[in-house]
């Protein structure tokens, strides 16, 4: 009787050979429908925005507003796990509690902080405390889910043994619930990093507050399509940028979880 092997991973040079494929493929298709459908409502070709990109990038305006959403995001996404990591531990700790707090979770994370926008614009003004509460109504939530499943799926045996060795509350916090829940506690962040920045931009682009999204409005209020999507482009690489920093972070953190040994964590 044949033993069948397990499939084998791509090797990390096919791996990025593949990726560098799918990136040149990208490339082409966009030209295409650059200098095909898309000619004409003025769709830029990758050339077109990497003229504009060099004229544009350099200058200390585009590196300023960059840090502004930059800064907007990350101080919006500190607030938000302050909030919800507590809030997670404390409603993941007690079934009772998860169970009677299930409505008001769904409720909120299904409320688009967006639509909140007129009102928290009369509160706050266009100011970046304006980003700030938008990103924490809206990035708290993948932080709180995600934290209170992680702790409320810890096994019953190694709670028992933190009982049984009559572990200090910090102790069985340390080497038994943390250990288990940061690799959800992880999903979550990278989830509420990414709703931070897409808060961040969109408050500055409907608020008028310095940032890119208020480069994007100029840009679109002056009919500028190379710029406009120079500015879309330069938003969705910080996601990316973004994404890679907590990758990264995972890595460090987690390094004998088995989803970073294997590469999963990507």
């Amino acid at each position: 009787m044949t033993r069948t092997q397990p499939p084998q991973a791509p090797s990390r040079s096919r791996r990025l050979l593949l990726r560098l494929v799918a990136i040149i493929v990208a490339l082409v298709v966009w030209h295409l429908f650059a200098i095909g459908p898309g000619s004409s409502s003025g769709f830029p070709t990758p050339a077109d925005l990497l003229s504009e990109a060099r004229d544009v990038v350099p200058t200390g305006e585009y590196w300023g507003n960059i840090a502004t959403s930059v800064q907007t995001a990350l101080l919006g996404l500190a607030l938000a796990t302050l909030v919800g990591l507590p809030l997670g531990l404390l409603i993941g700790s007690n079934e009772a509690t998860r169970r009677s707090t299930q409505l008001v979770i769904d409720f909120g994370r299904t409320v688009p902080a967006i639509a909140l926008l007129p009102l928290f614009l009369l509160l706050f003004g266009a100011t970046r405390t304006l980003g700030v509460v938008l990103i924490l109504v809206s990035a708290v939530w993948p932080v709180i889910i995600q934290t209170s499943y992680a702790v409320g799926q810890i096994s019953p045996q190694l709670k028992r043994v933190g009982r049984a060795y009559h572990l200090s509350r910090w102790h069985r916090l340390r080497y038994i619930v943390a250990p288990s829940m940061f690799p959800f506690v992880f999903a979550g962040l990278r989830i509420a990093a990414t709703i931070s920045l897409l808060m961040a931009i969109s408050s500055e682009f409907l608020g008028g507050t310095d940032g890119l999204g208020y480069l994007l409005l100029q840009a679109m209020q002056l009919n500028d399509v190379d710029r406009a999507f120079l500015f879309a482009f330069s938003a969705a690489l910080l996601g990316l940028v973004l994404n890679l920093l907590f990758v990264l972070l995972q890595r460090r953190v987690l390094w004998w979880h088995s989803s970073v040994r294997t590469g999963d964590a990507l």
